[in-house]
């Protein structure tokens, strides 16, 4: 009977013990360390929390949202955010946090219709045609500038110091050439509408449009149009001071002034030429101003005499 009540009784407080047990283990919870960028944080959890509510208490707690949050114990991702968190961690574990940056998201512009507003797109650089513009109020100060320009000058040059930049322009001088040699290009005049005026349209500076391609390449310019009066000025003032009576050479003027030269400094007097003599090859158009230029000079001096 002794034994049989022993018996008995171990095998209810057995009963009572595994009771209390779960019934305890069902209320225990835990903490965890949260290891992040700042320092350390501890997190209290429930034992029926999830991952889910480990990340919406550490958003709560260091302001971090859950979306770029990324848990870790060890090698072990935290990726699944139903799982129960007692499954995973123990009490007193790290975790360690990482925080992604956040994602660009392109912003969307709304107009009071709803309709969805759409941004203009940026030209790229060089998109848009490149602008000559008149290079002096007088043939005379024209031809001051190219001088300074091409480094041919007395005074201050402005001969071309950036290398970068002197193959540039040597690349569009060739480009001009070509296309003016192949007859590949295409000009319109143009009126500037800042100089026009309804009583006076004759007032107006012309401009010229020039569509060119050579090989691959395609160019857009606009470039001021001297009329017949200006570039004659020109070369004559350009002849002046590389010709003399002694030394009369239209080879050192064509490498002042000449085709190559003005494709080079001086896009505006170069397709001034092509525009006016459309009939010649651009060379010869200059080869024959500067002779007129040369002849009408040496007039000039023979009169002064």
């Amino acid at each position: 009977e002794q034994a049989a009540s022993s018996s008995s009784t171990s095998s209810s407080s057995a009963s009572a013990i595994a009771a209390s047990t779960s019934s305890n283990g069902d209320q225990k919870g835990m903490v965890v360390r949260v290891r992040h960028s700042m320092g350390m944080k501890r997190i209290n959890l429930e034992a029926k929390e999830t991952v889910r509510d480990l990340k919406r208490k550490i958003s709560k707690e260091l302001k971090f949202p859950m979306t770029r949050m990324k848990l870790q114990v060890g090698p072990i991702a935290l990726e699944r955010d139903g799982q129960t968190c007692s499954e995973l961690l123990e009490h007193g574990q790290i975790i360690n946090l990482k925080v992604g940056a956040p994602k660009r998201v392109a912003s969307k512009e709304h107009r009071k219709d709803g309709n969805q507003k759409k941004r203009p797109s940026k030209k790229r650089k060089g998109q848009g045609p490149e602008v000559f513009h008149w290079e002096g109020k007088s043939p005379a100060e024209i031809a001051c500038n190219l001088r300074l320009a091409n480094g041919s000058g007395t005074g201050d040059s402005r001969s071309i110091s950036d290398a970068g930049e002197r193959i540039y322009m040597e690349t569009m001088a060739e480009h001009r050439m070509k296309a003016a040699e192949s007859d590949k290009y295409k000009i319109v005049e143009l009126l500037d509408p800042s100089d026009f005026t309804s009583s006076a349209v004759s007032r107006g500076k012309k401009y010229l449009m020039v569509d060119f391609s050579w090989g691959r390449k395609k160019h857009k310019e606009v470039a001021a149009l001297y009329d017949d009066a200006t570039l004659r000025g020109i070369i004559l003032e350009m002849v002046k001071t590389h010709t003399t009576r002694r030394r009369i050479t239209v080879k050192s003027s064509l490498k002042v002034i000449g085709a190559r030269a003005a494709s080079m400094f001086s896009p505006p007097l170069f397709w001034s030429v092509c525009h006016l003599y459309p009939n010649q090859e651009v060379r010869e158009a200059f080869e024959d101003l500067i002779v007129e230029a040369i002849e009408t000079m040496i007039k000039e001096e023979k009169e002064a005499v």
